[in-house]
Parts: structure tokens; C-alpha cells; sequence
């Protein structure tokens, strides 16, 4: 049944309080509250990881500078070789030397020989042949004599000390090494194989952007699921606090007409106090009912960061044109945001198995160096060098085998741990469905019945009147209505409750405020009017039902254990 009726806000509620749909109330959750920035922090985190995973592929170039102090300079001292290479020295300078006077001795010889054959007659060419014919007495002539061998000795031991005292005068100490010595360095390395170790992270990396996200609509799920609840409890309170004001109206109404029948002698003073009683009674229950909707609405400004000055919008009202279960079920199986985080860890898993095959193969980079600064350098370090370099664990003790064992194990467990969720989701459905059929049931229920009540208030009071009922008979069916009405509200708080958990089983708590868009009160503030004038309004202004609650002690006590139950 549409319940459509505008209603005033009570007396403790502020006269500038803002009007808040349901669909405003999820909005400004997503946009302030606490817990949906901080995962929406973790989405950006993992952003960032993505990208950092994505460097791997690019090579690095690092930039590196260093001024350093040693003990000692570095020196190398070849002392332990320099007189051997002395002594060879001077035994080549000796043999040079020697050989060099025997040759010029030779040449003298021979010259004086073919002076002497053209003096006697012979042409150039005929003395040549002869002189040549005599070359090796000549070289003979040459070797055993005795001044030709005096001069090559002389000759041989001078060049020899002379070689000698060279070596022997050199320095064989080389400073290789300053103590203070200063390097810069430009280096590069790009990694070319890994075994798709690189391809796994960054495909994990994704994956943890895509489970953040989805732990990011859980938690946002959650949160718009508290706020609805709130939002309604909220609503119900603020109906709950009109229901106990029109009560308490009609009570002292009641008690007025049973003031004048007892001073017109037709009832007794018994009456008379019993509408008294419940008259407190009922006063009672209304400052209860507003303590109960001021902590309600803190408890949602407190979700939404906002002041409590605010009031719902959206009634109660069990929702309309519900999708059937099956649809809601399959609707949960593939949008419930923690399935799909649970799905996407056993991709990132499956990563993780790529990832430790990859400690079988071996990684293969290139790199390069350049020295910026080679001043410094020593004979050993060349100013840039290029090259690859390969490097394959073959064995680590089994490390590798018990990685991808592990990994494998799992992904088994996160395949079992979905198959159980998937199950559990189901039976939420079912349930939270059950849940709303049944409090359908309790408002088709409740229509008829509610229907007898008002009409039993209604002939009791003229009853009552004419003198033909007691005012216990009044109280009694102003109770009986009065808890009618109670549960009619609560069908409809049980009801939306149970939608809303339909929603957040198949992701979609967000939307609900859209849904119930064409249920949205018009709140008319109050003017300056008396609390009864402005209830009598708001019944004028409609046809819908107004709470009409009386206060006995045992039907208050039933009304309260209602609300408990609500909240």
C-alpha cells in the first residue's frame, strides 16, 4: 500500500533543518566519509605500483660521483727487476757495440784493398771482382788483428757502461694512485630476459589495481549500506515521534472530555485519573521518542561528516516492482565487489606462479659505462666499457620448486575459499528475499485489521461520549490501533532493510536512492504555530495514515521493545 502524506517536523527540530533524500544522503557519504577516502587512497597506491612495474621494462641510468681519501698514494716499484735488465742491456749494448768496430774495420780493409788493385791497371769493375774474390781474407785479416780486436773491445765496454748507467740511474718507482682521487661515472643497464619475471609483476601489479578497486566498492558498499540503515532508522524515529505526539494529543483530548463528564457526574474520578495516567504515560513515550531521533540523526551526520541539523525525506515504504531472486542472484555472483576481489587475487596468484618459474631461467642484461672524469683514472680502468651479461641460477637448494608448489596451493585455496563465497552469496539472497516477502506479507496482513482498529477508536469514542463505554474501553482501543501502527512501520522499516541488503549483495546500494526518488516527502517547515495546529495541517493535507498512539504501561513497554528491534 503507497503511503504518501507530508508531515512537521516536531517541536526539537530546528526550523532551518536540511531536507535529505536518501540518494543525498549516499552521495555526501561517497564524497566525505572517512573510510571511502582512505581505500580510495589505496586505489591510487596501487596506481602507482602499476606504474613502477612498468619502469622494469625500460633500462636504468644511474648517475654516480665520488671523491675519496686512502692512506697512501698507490705506487708500483719494479726495483726487484732493474738489474737484470741492466746486465741484458749491457751484454746488447756490448755485442752492438763490438760488432759495429769489427763491420767499420772491415769496411776500411776492403776499401784500402780496391785503392791498391785500380792503382796497378785494373778498371773499377774488374778490382771489384777482385777485391770480392778476397773478402773472406779479408774478414780474416780483419779478426786477427790485433788492433781491429783492441778498438771492438774498447769500443764494446764503453757502450756497455754507458747502457748500463742509464738503467741503473732510472726510476723504477710509478705512482699509479693519488690519495685524494675523484671518479664520475655514467652507467646504464637494461634488463632484456628475465624469464617473464618483468611481465608477471607488471601483470600483478594491474591485477592489484583492479582488486584495490574492487576492495574500494566493498568497503563503499559497506559504508552506503550503514548510511541507508541510518537513514532510515533515522525516518522511522521521525515518524515514530509524530505517531507519539498525535497519541499524546489524543489522549489529552480524551481527558478534557473525561473532565467534563466528571463534572457532569457520568463518569467516575477512576476514569477521570486513568486518563490522567495515560496521558504522562504518553508524554513519556514522546520525549523518549525524541532522545531516540536525536541520536539517530547523529549517528548518520556522523557518517556524513555533516551537523545534525537535518532531516530524512524518504519514507519508510516497502519498495515496489522488486527483481525476482534468481535475477538478484546472478546479479551477486558476478557484481558483488568482494567475489571480485576474491577473483582477481586468484589472478594476481596465477601471476605469482608465472613469477617463480622465472627463477629457472636466466636473466640476461645489457649495460654500459662511461667515465665522465678521467683524470683520476689509473692504467687499469678503461674510460668506457659495453657489454652483456648473463646470469642462471642452476641451483638453489629446491627454492625454486617449493615457490611454485606454494603459489599452486593457493590458487587451489582461493578456488575453494570463491566456490564458498559464491554459495554464501546465494544464501543471502535467499534469505534477505525471505525477509521481504514475509514483511510484504505482515503489511497485507495488517491492512484489514488496521482498518477494525480505527473503526473501533472511532465508535468507542462516541461511545464514550454518550456515556455506553468507560474510558478504559478508549484507552484500550486507542492502544490496540496504536500498535497496529507500530507494526505496520516496522513491515515497512523490515521490508526496505531487506531490499537495501538485496542491493548490497549485488553491488548496487548506490542506485537506491534513485529508486525511491518518487517516494520523496515534501517537508513544509514549521511556522508559528502551536505543535497540534501544525498536526492537524499535515492530517488535512492528506489522507495517509498519522500515528495515533496511545501510552498504557504494557503496550508502551511492547511499542519500545519495537523500536529496540529497529534500530
Amino acid at each position: 500500500m503507497k503511503r504518501y502524506f507530508a508531515f512537521i517536523l516536531s517541536g526539537c527540530v530546528a526550523a532551518n533543518a536540511t531536507a535529505l533524500s536518501l540518494q543525498d544522503a549516499l552521495d555526501m557519504a561517497m564524497a566525505n566519509n572517512s573510510k571511502i577516502k582512505a581505500e580510495k587512497a589505496k586505489v591510487d597506491i596501487a596506481e602507482s605500483g602499476k606504474d613502477e612495474a612498468f619502469a622494469r621494462f625500460l633500462p636504468t641510468v644511474s648517475l654516480s660521483a665520488g671523491i675519496t681519501k686512502i692512506d697512501d698514494p698507490i705506487n708500483i716499484d719494479l726495483g726487484r727487476i732493474q738489474q737484470p735488465l741492466t746486465d741484458i742491456a749491457g751484454a746488447a749494448a756490448y755485442s752492438k757495440a763490438y760488432l759495429a768496430t769489427y763491420n767499420g774495420a772491415y769496411a776500411k780493409a776492403y776499401q784500402e784493398a780496391l785503392a791498391q788493385a785500380k792503382s796497378a791497371g785494373l778498371d773499377d769493375k774488374t778490382a771489384k771482382a777482385a777485391v770480392d774474390a778476397k773478402a773472406a781474407e779479408i774478414w780474416k785479416g780483419v779478426v786477427n788483428s790485433k788492433d781491429a780486436n783492441d778498438a771492438a773491445v774498447q769500443m764494446a765496454e764503453s757502450k756497455e757502461k754507458e747502457s748500463s748507467d742509464k738503467i741503473k740511474n732510472s726510476d723504477f718507482n710509478m705512482k699509479v694512485q693519488d690519495d685524494w682521487f675523484f671518479n664520475a661515472r655514467l652507467t646504464v643497464v637494461w634488463p632484456i630476459f628475465t624469464g617473464l619475471k618483468i611481465y608477471s609483476a607488471y601483470d600483478a601489479a594491474k591485477e592489484n589495481v583492479n582488486a584495490r578497486k574492487a576492495e574500494f566498492e566493498m568497503a563503499q558498499n559497506t559504508v552506503l549500506m550503514d548510511v541507508a540503515t541510518k537513514y532510515f532508522t533515522l525516518r522511522l524515529c521521525e515518524e515514530l515521534v509524530v505517531m507519539r505526539e498525535t497519541t499524546k494529543r489524543d489522549l489529552a483530548e480524551h481527558l478534557e472530555r473525561s473532565k467534563k463528564l466528571e463534572e457532569g457526574g457520568q463518569i467516575s474520578k477512576t476514569e477521570r485519573l486513568r486518563a490522567e495516567v495515560a496521558l504522562a504515560e504518553a508524554e513519556n513515550a514522546y520525549e523518549d521518542a525524541l532522545r531516540d531521533q536525536s541520536l539517530a540523526r547523529m549517528a548518520l551526520a556522523s557518517l556524513l561528516h555533516t551537523d545534525t541539523s537535518l532531516t530524512a525525506t524518504t519514507p519508510v515504504e516497502a519498495p515496489e516492482g522488486v527483481r525476482p531472486m534468481e535475477e538478484f542472484k546472478q546479479l551477486a555472483i558476478e557484481h558483488h565487489p568482494g567475489l571480485r576481489q576474491l577473483r582477481i587475487e586468484r589472478k594476481r596468484n596465477q601471476n605469482a606462479i608465472s613469477a617463480a618459474r622465472a627463477d629457472y631461467f636466466p636473466t640476461i642484461a645489457l649495460f654500459g659505462y662511461k667515465e665522465l672524469y678521467t683524470k683520476d683514472l689509473t692504467l687499469l680502468e678503461p674510460e668506457w666499457a659495453v657489454g652483456a651479461k648473463l646470469q642462471w641460477d642452476i641451483f638453489k637448494g629446491g627454492d625454486t620448486r617449493a615457490k611454485v608448489s606454494s603459489a599452486k596451493a593457493m590458487d587451489r585455496s582461493l578456488g575453494s575459499l570463491e566456490e564458498e563465497t559464491i554459495d554464501n552469496l546465494k544464501l543471502l539472497v535467499e534469505k534477505r528475499w525471505r525477509e521481504l516477502e514475509h514483511a510484504k506479507g505482515r503489511l497485507s496482513s495488517l491492512v484489514k485489521t488496521r482498518e477494525l482498529a480505527v473503526e473501533a477508536l472511532r465508535s468507542q469514542n462516541k461511545a464514550y461520549e454518550a456515556g455506553l463505554a468507560t474510558g478504559l474501553e478508549v484507552v484500550d482501543a486507542e492502544l490496540a490501533l496504536s500498535r497496529l501502527q507500530v507494526a505496520d512501520i516496522k513491515a515497512h522499516y523490515d521490508a526496505v532493510i531487506a531490499w537495501l541488503g538485496l542491493l548490497e549483495a549485488a553491488g548496487e546500494v548506490s542506485t537506491a536512492g534513485n529508486v525511491l526518488v518518487s517516494k520523496q516527502l515534501v517537508v513544509e517547515k514549521p511556522v508559528a504555530a502551536s505543535t497540534s495546529s501544525a498536526t492537524e495541517s499535515a492530517e488535512s493535507a492528506t489522507d495517509a495514515r498519522h500515528p495515533e498512539q496511545g501510552a498504557g504501561s504494557s503496550e508502551v513497554s511492547a511499542e519500545q521493545n519495537l523500536e529496540t528491534e529497529n534500530k
